[in-house]
C-alpha cells in the first residue's frame, strides 16, 4: 500500500558533522552568502540537512530489508519494524539523532497492484481519457501520470519495471510470467496534502492502515468516475446527469470543468451551447481550438465498442475496490 515515504523535521534532531554525512556550499546569487547544507544518500536513505531542517526519503520495502523488489505492500506489523526499528537504528549509524514521533510526513506515496485479464498494452488507450480536478497530464515512460505540485497519479507497468530492476529470471521466479500487472499509485507531494487526507505525522501511519486504504479508493472513485452499464452504453440517467452538471460547471467555471470532466460530455453538447459557455471564459482562438479537441475526441468516442467498455469497467473495478 505505501512505497516511497520522505519525512522532515525542522528541529529536536542532532548530527555528527564528522561521520558518513557529506558537506556542501554553495554561494546565494544575490547576496554573495555562502550557505551550507548536509547530505547522505544509500540503497535505502535519502538524506538532507540544511536550513529548512532534516529531511529523509526512503521506500519502506527497502527498509523493512527488501531491497529493489517493492511489488508487495508491507503488513502493519512489517511497518512498525520498518519504521520503529530499523529506521532509529539506520539514523544512529550515520550519526543522526533526532525525534521520530516528530516527523511530519511531506510525500507519501500509495499503490495498489492488480492482475488484468488482457496485457497491460491493451489498457492504454482507456488509461488516456482518465482526468482528475485540477491536474495536468504529464509524459511518463510506459505508463500514464497526471498530476500538479501537490499530487500525482500514475498507472504502469508494474512487472516490466521490476524485470528491468530486478532481472528477468528474478522476475519469474516470483511468478510474473507475463505482463498482466498493472500498478495505479497516488502520490501526495507536499505535507499540506498529506494533512488534508489525515496523515501529518509518520508515528500514525501505522495506525491508519485502513483509513489510508479508503483514502486511495476515493481518489480512484474520482477518476474513474462513469458509469457503463452492463459493459455497453452509458446509463442514460447517468449520462444526462453527467452532461447536464458539466454544462453548468463549464459556464461557471471554464477550464477547471475541462479539466474534471475531460471532454467525454460535452461531445454530447451541441456546438452552439459550447460555444456560447466557452465564449464566457476563453479568447476566441482558444474556443475553436477546444471545439475541434471536443470534434475529434466525438469522432475516437464514437469508434469504441463493447470490449473498451469492458476493459473501463474492469479496470474501475479493481482499483476502487468495488469489484
Amino acid at each position: 500500500m505505501i512505497d516511497t515515504i520522505e519525512i522532515g523535521i525542522a528541529k529536536d534532531f542532532e548530527f555528527d558533522k564528522k561521520g558518513s554525512i557529506w558537506r556542501k556550499t554553495f554561494t546565494k546569487g544575490d547576496t554573495g552568502e555562502i550557505l551550507e547544507s548536509y547530505f547522505y544518500n544509500d540503497e535505502v536513505l535519502n538524506i538532507n540537512i540544511d536550513g529548512k531542517g532534516l529531511s529523509i526519503k526512503t521506500n519502506l520495502s527497502k527498509l523493512y530489508g527488501l531491497g529493489d523488489n517493492n511489488f508487495y505492500p508491507l503488513g502493519v506489523g512489517a511497518m512498525n519494524i520498518a519504521i520503529n526499528e530499523t529506521l532509529p537504528r539506520l539514523l544512529d549509524n550515520i550519526g543522526i539523532i533526532c525525534d521520530l514521533d516528530k516527523a511530519k510526513v511531506w510525500r507519501l506515496d500509495l499503490f495498489k497492484n492488480v492482475s488484468l485479464s488482457k496485457p497491460y498494452g491493451v489498457y492504454k488507450d482507456i488509461l488516456q481519457t482518465l482526468n482528475l480536478k485540477r491536474t495536468n497530464t504529464r509524459q511518463y515512460p510506459e505508463g500514464y501520470l497526471i498530476g500538479n505540485t501537490l499530487r500525482e497519479v500514475m498507472f504502469y507497468n508494474k512487472v516490466k519495471e521490476l524485470k528491468e530492476k530486478l532481472g528477468f529470471a528474478y522476475v519469474r521466479q516470483l511468478g510474473f510470467n507475463d505482463e498482466r500487472i498493472m500498478r495505479g499509485e497516488i502520490r501526495f507531494l507536499k505535507h499540506r496534502e498529506n494533512k488534508r487526507n489525515g496523515i501529518e505525522y509518520l508515528k500514525e501511519i501505522p495506525d491508519k492502515w485502513n483509513s489510508l486504504k479508503e483514502v486511495y479508493s476515493n481518489y480512484m472513485r474520482e477518476i474513474f468516475k462513469y458509469d457503463f452499464k452492463g459493459g455497453g452504453e452509458l446509463d442514460i440517467e447517468t449520462l444526462k446527469t453527467l452532461i447536464n452538471n458539466a454544462m453548468i460547471d463549464l459556464t461557471m467555471r471554464g477550464k477547471w470543468a475541462l479539466e474534471y470532466y475531460g471532454l467525454y460530455p460535452f461531445t454530447f453538447v451541441n456546438k452552439n451551447d459550447l460555444l456560447n459557455a466557452l465564449d464566457m471564459h476563453f479568447s476566441r482562438r482558444q474556443v475553436y481550438r477546444i471545439l475541434g479537441d471536443i470534434e475529434k475526441a466525438k469522432k475516437e468516442y464514437s469508434k469504441r465498442d463493447k470490449d473498451y467498455k469492458r476493459l473501463y469497467d474492469e479496470l474501475k473495478n479493481k482499483f476502487t475496490g468495488e469489484g
